[in-house]
C-alpha cells in the first residue's frame, strides 16, 4: 500500500497511527496490568514511529511495523521492570490461561456478530452445529435434507465466516488455536470486534 511506505509526513503518520491506535491499544491492554500503562507504551510506539521517520528509515508496512513495535516495546518494558518474583496462590490460574480465555471470548464475540451477517441458511446451520452443539444428523432430520448438505452448508458457512473475520482482523494462530489477533482498522470491522 502506498499509505504503507515511509518516509511520510507528520500528517500521513498521524493518520495512520490514528487509524490503527485502538487497534494497538486492545493488542497492548491483553498484555499489560492497566489501561494507563498500555496508553503509556502506546505513546511509546508513536515516539519510536516519529524518531523511525526523521532518521529516514524506509518502512514498507507501517501497519506491520507498529505492531512489531508494540511488540518489542512490552518486550523492552518487562525487561526494565526486571525480574520480580511473587509467592502464587497454587489454585490461581495461569496468566496465560487466563490471557487465552480473554483472548478468545473477544475473538468469540467477534465471530458471533458475522455470523448473523451470513446468508439464513448457513447462519442456522452454525449456529446450530458449532454454537448449540446439535448433530447434523438431528438437523438434517428436522430440515428434511441429507447429513452432506448440512455438512456442506456448515463448512460453506465456516469459509464465509473465515472470510469475514480475516477482512477484519489480522489473526495468528498456534497449535490451531487463535495466539493473537488485531483488528486491521477501525473500518474494517465496522464496529464488530474490539
Amino acid at each position: 500500500m502506498a499509505e504503507d511506505v515511509m518516509p511520510l509526513s507528520n500528517e500521513d503518520l498521524s493518520a495512520a497511527f490514528s487509524r490503527l491506535q485502538q487497534s494497538l491499544r486492545s493488542y497492548l491492554r491483553r498484555r499489560v496490568p492497566d489501561a494507563t500503562l498500555a496508553d503509556d507504551l502506546l505513546q511509546e510506539i508513536f515516539v519510536k514511529a516519529l524518531t523511525s521517520k526523521r532518521s529516514g528509515r524506509r518502512i514498507d508496512s507501517l501497519t506491520g511495523w507498529l505492531f512489531a513495535a508494540a511488540r518489542t516495546t512490552l518486550i523492552d518494558h518487562y525487561r526494565a521492570i526486571g525480574d520480580q518474583t511473587l509467592e502464587l496462590d497454587e489454585n490461581m490460574s495461569e496468566p496465560e490461561q487466563i490471557e487465552d480465555i480473554q483472548l478468545h471470548t473477544e475473538v468469540a464475540s467477534c465471530l458471533k456478530m458475522f455470523i448473523k451477517e451470513l446468508p439464513p441458511i448457513y447462519r442456522d446451520t452454525l449456529i446450530a452445529t458449532d454454537l448449540e452443539g446439535e448433530t447434523m444428523r438431528v438437523i438434517a432430520e428436522e430440515q428434511a435434507v441429507s447429513v452432506s448438505a448440512i455438512k456442506s452448508r456448515a463448512a460453506r458457512g465456516r469459509v464465509m465466516l473465515k472470510e469475514k473475520l480475516l477482512a477484519c482482523c489480522h489473526v495468528e494462530m498456534a497449535a490451531s488455536l487463535v495466539s493473537d489477533y488485531h483488528c486491521l482498522s477501525p473500518s474494517s470491522c465496522k464496529g464488530k470486534c474490539a
